[in-house]
């Protein structure tokens, strides 16, 4: 039996790397932080394309959200499709593959947190009802996600 048990990551454990369309030759590239080692979210980040060679720095003290395109330079994520009315997205692989684990798995656990008992922040507790949804055949749109021109 598929399992998938709670990691409690929440939505900015995978802030780190963005996947997102390139605006100079429409091509996979990547936002990511600058050191590695600062995963803060004012942390410098640098978008780079290796399809043209674009790259652009990020250092400011100000985000702005949206889910659909990333966070520092507001482009398109990459990996998005549309999938039963709304849209599927995902920031990275390692985010996709959160996604299509808890997805595929027949039984989802989670456990209360230590301190705050069952109210928590991660993912797994926050992810839209539409893909909670045993009944909803979505899932080849995850397999669309993963199938692009992934550097």
């Amino acid at each position: 039996m598929n399992r998938f048990k709670d990691t409690r990551e929440d939505i900015y454990s995978f802030q780190n790397e963005f996947m997102v369309r390139c605006p100079f030759c429409d091509s996979c590239a990547i936002v990511r932080c600058i050191d590695p080692d600062n995963v803060d979210s004012f942390a410098p980040r640098r978008f780079s394309c290796k399809a043209c060679g674009s790259s652009k720095k990020w250092s400011e003290k100000k985000i702005e959200r949206s889910y659909t395109v990333d966070d520092y330079f507001h482009y398109p994520l990459w990996l998005q499709t549309s999938c039963c009315g709304e849209t599927l997205w995902a920031y990275n692989l390692r985010h996709l593959e959160f996604i299509e684990a808890f997805v595929r798995a027949k039984l989802r656990e989670r456990k209360p947190q230590e301190l705050y008992g069952w109210s928590n922040p991660s993912l797994f507790s926050r992810l839209p009802k539409w893909i909670q949804s045993v009944d909803t055949p979505w899932l080849s749109g995850v397999g669309i996600l993963g199938s692009g021109d992934i550097p």
